[in-house]
């Protein structure tokens, strides 16, 4: 839908907004037109500077932009970026230094940039050619690390080439050029993350926010002389460096999301036998953070606020794993359209830098729909949760969030009914089943959870050559007597094959065990 006042409005501030339509498309189309009058003041310069005032002026502002995040008053906003800005703490609450910062921030990115973006050919005069050439696998060579980064950059550009795909502005190489710039300089800031299936579409959604706001800005102030603080903060030259420093300080609330470090787990003989052989996903496997949180969310928040649906869920063996870290990780950044999606970030930033609020938008997302979860079988419950169904007044589920964390300081919101559609739902969960029945391997099994069967024979096994010595044993023949002495002279080993999950070497010795009984 085209808006004939173009000018009165923010690219993002739309009556009929569809989900995978561009919101950039008309107001660009609207702005190759050319229909201002540079002579006199537009509208949208006077609501602009008025936007402004009303949001950063008093000295007790962050309390209100904070309000006007989580109620969902930025939706529209010219400035949504430099609210962002001040969530993440990537400027600072004094407005008098706002300027220095951004300057501050931007250098570092320079050199960072700078620092991790080079080309060998243009040091080759100053280089050791014996170490500094392409067949060089010399640590400190400039190509050795050069084709590292190549390596990694084409990994990033095979996300970034997939970022919302139904949105026009992730299609321009200039945009994909500066994504990629901006994870690859993380990862090489971060090189014990590095980068990260998902980072992109977390980065994504900051860029698209800045580059709304600067044309909003850009447009403004053709015909108004605009503050030192906006045109510093609003400077579209500086949209990847602002980028950089937002993702950065975001990252480092979701960045133990991302982490792969497990937990150590004793090797000892105890823990081997307390170990459940047959334990839910949710109940075993590494303890990352990831995990931790999203079991805690379903198995503790859930339970609390919805019983039956907890019950149901546990009956069906929906670990929470299955669709909740792709939740949490993205920031549910695949689960609405992306104008709803920058609603849910306002609140997100806006209520905490931790991210606390994630939480309870997760639970409030399984209550929206948890008569048709209730309703449905395990095909359809995968469905619903992994393709989450579209949701009218996305307020409604935030102050729903809000509500179920403090119910004592916010109003019970109005009930809300999803629409229910569950043969559509149905057949997305058969088509998520059936890619992964093609796509799965069986993981080795760990030694930690070997079955008892298997241990009690081994205990049979070894237990004469413990009491009373390997010399003192007659064994049934000598091949058994050969397998004891490699069996105590060898470790077991930890990969196993075989469909009935038997570690091969104590399973050969059980067939000749049984063989020669």
């Amino acid at each position: 839908m085209q808006h004939p006042n173009f000018e009165t409005r923010h690219p993002l501030q739309t009556d009929e907004q569809e989900t995978g339509v561009d919101p950039l498309n008309n107001f660009n189309k609207n702005r190759s037109r050319g229909s201002l009058d540079s002579t006199a003041p537009s509208p949208s310069s006077l609501l602009s500077r008025r936007e402004w005032d009303d949001l950063f002026v008093d000295s007790n502002y962050l309390a209100r932009i904070r309000q006007a995040g989580v109620s969902g008053r930025l939706r529209s906003s010219r400035f949504r970026s430099v609210c962002w800005k001040l969530y993440l703490e990537a400027l600072p609450e004094d407005k008098s230094q706002w300027i220095n910062k951004s300057r501050e921030l931007r250098a570092q990115y320079e050199k960072i940039k700078e620092t991790h973006i080079t080309n060998p050919r243009k040091a080759a005069g100053q280089q050791d050619l014996m170490v500094n050439n392409p067949l060089s696998q010399d640590e400190g060579s400039l190509w050795n690390k050069f084709f590292q980064d190549k390596e990694l950059k084409s990994m990033i550009k095979q996300d970034v080439l997939r970022t919302f795909p139904e949105i026009r502005y992730f299609q321009d190489e200039d945009v994909r050029a500066k994504l990629t710039d901006i994870l690859f300089c993380y990862a090489r800031e971060n090189e014990q993350l590095l980068y990260k299936q998902g980072m992109h579409e977390l980065l994504a959604p900051i860029v698209f926010v800045l580059h709304c706001d600067h044309q909003a800005f850009q447009h403004a102030s053709e015909t108004a002389a605009p503050s030192e603080e906006m045109k510093c903060l609003l400077n579209p030259e500086y949209l990847e460096h602002d980028a950089y420093a937002m993702f950065s300080q975001l990252m480092e609330t979701a960045e133990p999301w991302f982490s792969s470090f497990e937990r150590q787990v004793r090797k000892g003989k105890e823990e081997m036998l307390t170990s459940i052989p047959f334990a839910r996903p949710q109940d075993s496997g590494p303890s990352v953070a990831i995990v931790t949180k999203v079991n805690r969310i379903q198995d503790q928040l859930v339970k609390k606020h919805d019983v039956e649906l907890h019950m149901h869920l546990n009956r069906l063996e929906i670990a929470p794993q299955i669709y909740g870290i792709r939740w949490v990780r993205l920031l549910f950044g695949r689960e609405f359209p992306l104008q709803d999606l920058l609603v849910v970030w306002d609140a997100l930033f806006a209520d905490s830098i931790t991210l606390d609020l994630v939480d309870y938008i997760f639970v409030a997302m399984l209550l929206y729909i948890r008569d048709a979860l209730i309703a449905s079988n395990f095909q359809t419950c995968l469905g619903l949760l992994m393709h989450y169904p579209p949701i009218g007044d996305i307020n409604s589920l935030l102050q729903k969030a809000l509500f179920l964390r403090d119910p004592k300081n916010h109003q019970r919101p109005v009930n809300y009914q999803f629409q229910q559609n569950l043969d559509y739902y149905k057949t997305r969960g058969a088509d998520i089943m059936n890619k992964t029945r093609t796509s799965t391997k069986p993981a080795p099994l760990n030694i930690n959870k070997v079955s008892s069967s298997l241990l009690n024979f081994g205990r049979k096994l070894m237990g004469p050559a413990i009491s009373g010595g390997l010399g003192a044993v007659q064994p049934i023949n000598a091949e058994v007597h050969s397998a004891l002495l490699l069996t105590c002279s060898r470790p077991v080993p930890l990969k196993c094959s075989g469909g009935n999950g038997f570690c091969k070497t104590l399973r050969d010795q059980h067939k000749q065990y049984a063989t020669n009984d």
